[in-house]
């Protein structure tokens, strides 16, 4: 069978008009020669009644002077392609991309191609991602609490004016640092193990309390809370918040002392003796703790000779003279009025512990200047050394030898 040629043209008329973009051809005076379909459904206008008609006439004024720089590049042999908003016959709008081809004949310009594609979805696409990207920008300039982006390796990427103003730095000292760089020392082995997790995916997302340090010294403490977010084009990255809570800890910092420290002497208080106690029976070893048991004798005729003042005075001095002489793993705590107790951890056997309680007597005895006169002091001692499986033994034996160290 023989296709003719006008029957190929009809065939190849039909491909176009069944277009979704507007496919046309202009000759060099701007008259129409073909067009296909899609022109009706934007201008109302059927193919056949736009031949011989002027771009001018289909465009409209407004439109024709906005697209006649492109018209007039492409009777000058350049390939011309531009965005457009129009408005089509039913009064929507819609965003194009116009593409100009131009037609060469023996090197002069006899008409062009134009070929109009309809971009609006992807135009509202890109509408709405950059409105999304202009949200999180504001979201972030203007949040009340430090926010930042960073990579899977601990780099500020972004950071916004809450974050600056919290570390005092700018935002570019910021970006030539890592989050190491800020972190007190004793909090970067945890936040070097929530960083892998988040970059290796064993985490998704971590809260913790740390230390930052300031650019001026200061040490802060912070609420981190951090998101890892995948994205295969633009990279992982990790998303966090960070907000100033230096004044609560310094609250829980003042109230635990307030709970826990006698104010007298700012040894421990009974509470913190009976939470240590407690822990030992959490403990329940077979090794055993030392423990010291100190009494002031006749504390009452002090009380009655000097005043209470002068007394309390006395049991300061008294709790100076315990934490001066106190080891670091050891806790002493004031748990009554004149009763002092030392729990020894640093303790190694029992006759370490007795001869512990005769240095201390002597230790703590008197007189104290108090204000130019000399307060006469002498205290009485007990010790114990038992396992932790008991810790209220042990307390109970040195309470006795300290009553027998008094009656004696």
């Amino acid at each position: 069978m023989t296709v003719t040629r006008n029957t190929s043209n009809e065939v190849m008329r039909r491909a176009v008009d069944q277009l979704p973009s507007m496919i046309g051809y202009w000759n060099s005076s701007l008259r129409n020669v073909f067009a296909n379909q899609a022109h009706a459904d934007y201008f109302g206008i059927e193919p056949p009644d736009l031949v011989g008609m002027h771009i001018s006439e289909l465009l409209g004024d407004v439109l024709y002077e906005l697209n006649l720089p492109h018209i007039t590049g492409v009777l000058g042999g350049e390939l011309q392609q531009f965005d457009r908003t129009q408005i089509d016959v039913r009064g929507a709008v819609r965003a194009t991309q116009s593409t100009y081809v131009p037609d060469i004949a023996h090197g002069v310009v006899v008409g062009f191609t134009t070929m109009v594609v309809d971009i609006s979805a992807r135009a509202e696409m890109e509408r709405q991602r950059d409105r999304a990207i202009r949200l999180f920008q504001i979201g972030m300039e203007n949040a009340p609490i430090g926010k930042a982006v960073l990579t899977v390796d601990g780099r500020w990427l972004q950071v916004n004016k809450a974050l600056c103003e919290l570390l005092g730095y700018t935002v570019e000292e910021l970006q030539d640092k890592t989050f190491r760089d800020l972190t007190h020392p004793d909090d970067i082995p945890l936040a070097d193990e929530h960083l892998r997790g988040l970059a290796d995916g064993t985490l998704t997302s971590v809260a913790s309390e740390k230390r930052y340090i300031r650019k001026d010294g200061a040490t802060i403490w912070v609420q981190r809370n951090a998101t890892a977010v995948r994205d295969a084009e633009a990279g992982d990255v990790i998303i966090a918040q960070i907000q100033d809570i230096t004044a609560r800890k310094t609250a829980e910092a003042t109230l635990e002392r307030q709970v826990l420290i006698d104010d007298l002497t700012l040894l421990g208080n009974r509470r913190r003796l009976m939470a240590e106690l407690n822990s030992l029976k959490v403990m329940a070893t077979d090794r055993p703790v030392g423990m010291l048991f100190v009494d002031v004798d006749e504390f009452k005729s002090i009380n009655d000779r000097f005043g209470h003042a002068v007394g309390d005075r006395v049991l300061a001095a008294l709790g100076r003279r315990i934490l001066d002489n106190t080891r670091a793993q050891d806790i002493a705590c004031r748990v009554g009025g004149d009763e002092f107790v030392a729990l020894l951890h640093s303790a190694r056997s029992a006759e370490g512990v007795e001869r512990l309680a005769d240095r201390v007597r002597g230790l703590l005895a008197g007189p104290y200047d108090i204000d130019g006169t000399d307060i006469p002091v002498s205290v009485s001692v007990g010790w114990s050394w038992e396992p932790t499986t008991d810790p209220d033994q042990l307390l109970r034996i040195a309470d006795e030898r300290m009553y027998s160290s008094k009656r004696a």
